[in-house]
């Protein structure tokens, strides 16, 4: 179970810092991804709020399963 934690807590920090630093990259990666449902307009309009969030849930969760 802690390896499962460090690994999303590696993959969060991951997506949080292409939120930041390389969102057209994460558009790519999302035109394929959401055959299922749609989020995008919504996390790209708030992209630097979600993308610090996740940077701050993933250390926490990297943090707590240390």
């Amino acid at each position: 179970m802690r390896e499962l934690g460090i690994g999303l807590g590696i993959l969060a920090i991951v997506i949080g810092l292409m939120l930041l630093f390389a969102p057209r990259a994460l558009v790519r990666v999302g035109e394929q991804t959401n055959i299922i449902y749609n989020i995008d307009g919504l996390i790209y309009r708030n992209r630097i709020v979600f993308g610090i969030s996740l940077i701050l849930a993933s250390m926490f969760m990297a943090y707590s399963v240390s």
